[in-house]
């Protein structure tokens, strides 16, 4: 079976990295091609690694231009299966897959609807596009649920298959993290990653570390990740006096270390799909504290393996904070449960297994089975 998917940007993040574990852990039988609208970077990389071809498309010439070479790209290569990820990359592969009159065409969502998503005039667009998909993939049960109830009669379309990931790869000792970043061996550490954007909402989180801080006097909070809004969070940081309390961090590779060293993964988005992160704490063993927003509460079950509290409730994160930081004991029995539901429900393996599925099942519907790969069966 002949797939390729298409993405805006391959440089790094959640989307990104799950087509990486597409490619990764696809069947025997299964060809991966990976298109970057506009940009690559590590993930294009990571891609090409696992055995996907790759494709930079590239920002030059006009949209029209840029489809007709994309949907050049999908006849060369006898593409079978199209999937597009997000709006742009939805928009590109849908209408280049039925130029070039690929059989299965499948959009995947990586986030829930909010007023504002995509492009400017993506709403009608999107109407469109999903008459032309055979299949619109939604990475949690909240995506789905509030995307779905918008298209009426093709609100069937619309399946969860829930993000997964794969093993996390090697690790450098706990102790040797922590000594590396300053900590002390035994002092509580909480660790959040993410863009520094508003729908982070990291703001929330530094005001309930200060909160916190009488209960939790040596508990550390980590912060990995860049973005727009650093100035204005470092800022707060020195207006609510936090100090050493709180490390920013910046742009990190090495998450799977950082995971290793924290007690604790805190997620306070006002706006999530299902988190990638959210899953490697779990994957680590990390008890987790999220908002109720998005597949949070679909990966984090409050109180067995972390805790959920309502989007910007600052005393509610704070108590929350006090009480996990405090109770080492208790830490690790939710990151154990927490890992135990990871490998239930949230591996790679299952994800990429569901989706092929989806796959098969839509070129059955056109009456085509997979082509059979180089002589061989599919």
């Amino acid at each position: 079976m002949r797939v390729m998917h298409v993405v805006e940007s391959m440089h790094q993040g959640g989307a990104e990295s799950l087509v990486v574990e597409h490619v990764r852990h696809a069947s025997a039988g299964v060809h991966s091609t990976v298109v970057a609208l506009n940009r690559g970077g590590p993930a294009l990389e990571a891609a090409a690694a696992a055995g996907a071809e790759t494709l930079l498309l590239g920002k030059g010439g006009a949209r029209a231009t840029a489809l007709l070479r994309l949907a050049g790209a999908m006849r060369a290569r006898r593409i079978e299966v199209v999937n597009g990820h997000n709006p742009t990359g939805a928009l590109y592969a849908t209408l280049a897959a039925r130029l070039a009159g690929v059989p299965a065409v499948v959009r995947t969502e990586h986030s829930i609807h909010y007023a504002g998503r995509g492009f400017r005039g993506y709403a009608p667009v999107e109407q469109a596009l999903t008459a032309l998909c055979d299949v619109v993939i939604c990475v949690c049960e909240a995506a789905r649920a509030s995307h779905a109830p918008r298209f009426g009669r093709r609100a069937a379309r619309f399946v969860t298959v829930l993000n997964g990931i794969g093993d996390a790869p090697p690790t450098r000792p706990r102790p040797e993290v922590r000594a590396s970043l300053g900590l002390p061996p035994q002092a509580p550490v909480a660790l959040t990653v993410g863009s520094l954007t508003p729908q982070k909402s990291q703001d929330v989180l530094l005001r309930a570390m200060a909160a916190a801080r009488a209960h939790a006097p040596t508990a550390t909070l980590l912060v990995a990740g860049e973005g727009r809004l650093r100035e204005s969070l470092l800022a707060l940081h020195a207006e609510l006096g936090l100090g050493e309390r709180v490390r920013f961090l910046g742009a990190r590779s090495d998450v799977a270390d950082l995971m290793t060293a924290c007690d604790l993964f805190v997620l306070s988005s006002s706006r999530e799909g299902l988190s990638v992160t959210l899953l490697e704490a779990m994957r680590a063993g990390r008890a987790a504290l999220a908002t109720d927003v998005g597949g949070n509460r679909e990966a984090v079950l409050d109180g067995v393996t972390g805790r959920v509290v309502p989007v910007g409730d600052t005393s509610r994160m704070a108590a929350a904070l006090s009480d996990l930081l405090g109770s080492p004991e208790r830490l690790a029995e939710l990151g154990a449960a927490g890992r135990a539901r990871w490998a239930s429900l949230f591996t790679a393996r299952q994800m990429v297994e569901r989706t092929e599925s989806l796959y098969r099942g839509a070129l059955a519907r056109h009456g085509r089975a997979p082509e059979p790969k180089d002589g061989g069966t599919a």
